[in-house]
């Protein structure tokens, strides 16, 4: 999917396509797509340009929502066909890193002082970590803090070395600036969760995998990860109604975990699957709130399955939370007539949305 939003607004304008003052391309590279937005700020307000997803498959010679695992060369021509196809003109970008290629946790540091803490992170850190420090590049801040038991939380982050200079070899070879990086998890979390909310459970889920993470008035709390997936629906539908991936694929964008008229033995497998799914998060869920003390007071699910046809209120029955789609349009301004196309689109652009909108937020500091 490209959509190109400046040339609708230039028909109602009439200015010709340039590249505001500021803006910024926040990008998410996923497994089975790349997503991008272009915002800049108009009066002190995140605006939005343009944006686009392009589906990485086809560069592999595969079928459209499969995963996959493209070279540097295969990656720098989606990146360059979508930056194209939805004319994006900024040249900066602000990079959304995989989960996957990264580490997060929290750490507790048995102390409070500020600079013990900095001082005691290294030898911390390897006790979590599971692999040479050499190897990565860390990242940390301050929790929660524990006055009555002298104790600090950290969020301790880490970022693969390798999987780092891999995306700015991306980033060079697409003759772009890579102005920042950031883990993804804390780009969702920005452009999904609300400062009225407390507690909640952002779920993304995704073409590989699924992930919660559990944010406490906006401060990334815990994460975990699970292995239902948007390719395990897709494959769990071709198996029980034998057809190919290619149609089991268009099946599930119609109907979801609805009836299929033609295939009835496909809803009650789907089921199965999304509900154990769930069901190891409500555990992950309940666990946090025996030992926090805190509950988690809504759901927010995001990324291309939170499209998925009864999904949310499938989530909501099981985890026993009211959930809610994402909506990382709603911190941005755009054209009223596309409010329904965006609503719609929102949990797939969320954590593209999110690393443009922390650039803004650098730039306009």
């Amino acid at each position: 999917m490209a959509f190109n939003l400046s040339n609708i607004v230039r028909v109602f304008s009439g200015k010709k396509t340039h590249t505001p003052r500021g803006a910024v391309m926040g990008v998410d590279i996923g497994s089975s797509a790349i997503k991008v937005v272009q915002l800049h700020m108009e009066k002190g307000v995140p605006t939005l340009d343009t944006y686009g997803e392009m589906q990485l498959a086809p560069y592999a010679g595969m079928d459209i929502g499969r995963t996959v695992s493209l070279p540097v060369d295969k990656l720098i021509e989606a990146f360059v066909d979508i930056v194209r196809e939805s004319s994006v003109t900024s040249t900066d970008v602000a990079l959304a890193i995989s989960y996957s290629a990264s580490f997060a946790t929290i750490v507790p540091i048995p102390t409070t002082n500020p600079e013990e803490i900095s001082s005691r992170i290294s030898v911390e850190a390897r006790k979590y970590i599971p692999v040479p420090l050499n190897e990565v590049t860390l990242d940390w801040f301050p929790v929660v803090t524990r006055a009555e038991t002298s104790e600090t939380k950290i969020l301790l982050a880490a970022i693969y070395t390798d999987v780092l200079n891999k995306y700015e070899t991306i980033i060079r070879g697409s003759k772009l600036n890579l102005r920042l990086n950031e883990i993804e998890v804390f780009s969702l979390i920005r452009s999904s969760v609300s400062q009225k909310d407390d507690v909640v459970a952002v779920v993304d889920l995704g073409a590989g995998s699924t992930k919660i993470y559990i944010a406490h008035k906006g401060v990334l709390v815990q994460t975990h990860s699970l292995r239902m997936s948007g390719t395990e629906l897709t494959s769990t539908i071709a198996g029980a109604a034998g057809v190919d991936f290619k149609m089991a694929e268009r099946l599930k964008r119609e109907y979801g975990l609805g009836v299929y008229p033609e295939y009835p033995s496909v809803q009650k497998l789907l089921a199965a699957t999304v509900e154990r799914g769930f069901q190891e998060l409500h555990k992950v869920m309940m666990r946090f709130s025996e030992e926090e003390h805190l509950r988690v007071d809504k759901v927010i699910l995001s990324g291309n399955g939170a499209l998925t046809k009864g999904i949310t209120r499938f989530a909501q029955d099981i985890l026993q939370v009211p959930a809610v789609n994402a909506t990382p349009f709603s911190k941005v301004a755009y054209p009223a007539f596309l409010e329904d196309t965006l609503t719609e689109a929102g949990p797939a652009f969320a954590v593209a949305i999110g690393a443009a909108l922390r650039a803004l937020m650098q730039e306009n500091s």
